[in-house]
């Protein structure tokens, strides 16, 4: 037997003697306001964790606190009090490095050791509200009872009952830790407005907490929400284009002990962020390396170690180790999105779909995943479903006119040329200077295969201040200029400009290019208008995917 294992054994005997042994007459000396128990409590036996991937730095501190449990333990003249605290720190160790069995065990034994100790019953509370124990309520109240005025314990409780559905009492425990008001607490008076319906009051709770706050980024998606309740569409876009994952700040002292007892993964995320902001990619994978030796079960780290080798090329290791992180947290958007991106470089479309497809489900109002997912469907040729992707980009990024001109593409290749003309209409109103909005419309209405959909005369007003102007791709708009010549009748001169534009093309080298302007010329030269704006293999419906950059959000 190694010596850490004998020191293991040492802690486990000795602590198994001190409860055997423990004088719980002596629990009938402290106050019994903050603890409801039988006269003669059982103290829970502690489960032994696993600290053989903690790394020797973390397993001495551990061990440390452990040595320390039995020694006072043994003390005779140590209080109940005395003894309660002891364990509240063992568990407090416990809970920095995520063994929360642990740690709720000691907890549990801190509690009804020392019931006057406030922050034993709020750790507990916190590690019970964490696993979904419907008891967290009862020990966040018991921390109440002994710290009325403490701020984090009223917003614990209130957002527990918010989570229950007790919409009054949630507000009451809000209202109670507003003195003074903080953004964390407006967004639980916002929250219960909108729940109950009060949507004035909802969007003036949330604005206030934006003024507190500006740089809580989150609140913009519940004024979106309270916009879309109340009917102002533009309004709820804004808010959702503004939208990010910054929640309003709790200053929480007692979270802040336990992550001041951290000895190893607080250095190692500090040395990994800033190797990554530096651009020093391989020090912070290393950095993330380590922080797994310590916690194997880290989907974060995980997660930031696939970007880490993501941005030094090593797409594969990336892959794995994302791979790591959904299977310890599926439910993460930026991970499933990164994969995408990262499969789309490795030439694999359609496990870069189903990622993307994966990335929007979980998150909405993920953009970027709705946009690469509309490209890569659009070449798939599924033009009706990459038609809706671009629609909620539109939804949710109003700003973004590639994806205005491109939802209209997919129908078109999709063979729904009114659909199309209708939201090309839109886009122009919204964009009425982008150029390449501008010529696609008027190549619609100088070409539609339905002739109640042409405009033959606005088309050609519109391409002729594109040329006037020089705005736009010379080329494109080149052939819309012929295309709207044509149908005004003009043959003559339409097919002078597709034949200046093939020669141009011929001369620069580009004949596969011209020759895909050969047959419009001949309709030219035969007196005949194009009735197809958009050959079906013109590489317009054939988006590249655009800026590919592996997640590096927050959730």
């Amino acid at each position: 037997m190694n010596s850490i294992s004998h020191m293991r054994l040492i802690f486990l005997v000795v602590v198994s003697a001190v409860l055997l042994a423990t004088d719980f007459s002596l629990l009938a000396e402290a106050p019994q306001t903050a603890q409801a128990t039988d006269q003669h409590p059982k103290l829970r036996e502690i489960p032994e964790p696993d600290l053989s991937n903690t790394g020797p730095s973390i397993e001495k501190q551990i061990e440390a606190a452990q040595n320390a449990l039995p020694r006072l333990l043994a003390e005779p003249d140590a209080s109940p009090a005395q003894r309660g605290d002891a364990f509240g720190r063992l568990g407090q160790i416990y809970q920095a490095y995520g063994f929360d069995d642990a740690a709720r065990a000691a907890y549990s034994n801190a509690t009804m050791l020392a019931p006057e100790s406030y922050k034993w019953h709020y750790y507990f509370g916190y590690l019970k509200q964490r696993i979904g124990d419907e008891s967290a309520l009862e020990s966040y109240e018991l921390a109440h009872k002994l710290r009325p005025k403490d701020r984090c314990i009223l917003l614990r409780l209130g957002n527990l009952e918010l989570a229950n559905g007790d919409w009054d009492v949630a507000k009451s425990w809000f209202v109670k830790s507003m003195d003074p008001p903080s953004a964390a607490a407006l967004l639980g008076l916002g929250k219960v407005a909108l729940a109950k319906h009060d949507y004035s009051a909802a969007l003036k709770y949330f604005k206030d907490a934006l003024v507190l706050e500006p740089q809580a980024s989150s609140l913009h998606y519940q004024l979106a929400m309270t916009y879309r309740a109340l009917g102002d569409t533009a309004q709820m876009q804004r808010e959702m284009a503004a939208r990010g994952d910054k929640d309003p700040t709790i200053s929480d002292p007692l979270l802040t002990e336990i992550e001041l007892l951290k000895q190893g993964k607080v250095a190692l995320l500090e040395r990994a962020s800033k190797a990554m902001n530096e651009g020093r990619y391989g020090d912070a994978a290393s950095a993330y390396r380590d922080m797994l030796f310590i916690d194997p079960n880290d989907a974060i780290a995980y997660r930031y170690l696939g970007v880490a080798l993501a941005k030094s090329g090593k797409r594969a290791e990336a892959l794995e180790n994302y791979q790591h992180a959904l299977q310890l947290n599926p439910n993460t958007a930026a991970v499933h999105y990164s994969m995408g991106v990262l499969f789309i470089q490795e030439g694999k479309p359609n496990a870069a779909i189903e990622h993307f497809r994966q990335a929007s489900l979980l998150d909405p109002g993920l953009v970027a995943a709705h946009f690469q997912l509309a490209n890569l469907l659009m070449r798939k040729g599924e033009n009706r479903e990459a038609a809706r992707e671009y629609g909620l980009v539109v939804d949710t990024a109003p700003q973004n006119a590639f994806a205005r001109l491109m939802q209209p593409m997919a129908l078109i290749h999709a063979g729904d040329y009114s659909q199309a003309r209708r939201i090309l209409e839109q886009a122009t109103a919204a964009f009425p200077s982008d150029p390449d909005i501008t010529n696609v419309l008027a190549r619609l209405l100088a070409a539609a295969p339905d002739t109640a959909l042409r405009d033959p005369q606005r088309a050609l007003h519109m391409v002729q201040s594109l040329v006037q102007h020089e705005q736009g791709d010379s080329f494109e708009v080149g052939v819309t200029l012929a295309m709207a010549l044509a149908a005004v009748g003009r043959f003559r001169e339409a097919g002078y400009y597709q034949k200046a534009l093939i020669q141009q093309l011929e001369s620069s080298g580009e004949s596969d290019l011209a020759s895909r302007l050969r047959p419009n010329l001949d309709l030219y030269n035969h007196q005949k208008a194009c009735t197809l704006p958009w050959a079906q293999d013109d590489p317009i419906f054939f988006p590249t995917p655009g800026n590919l950059e592996v997640s590096t959000a927050n959730e």
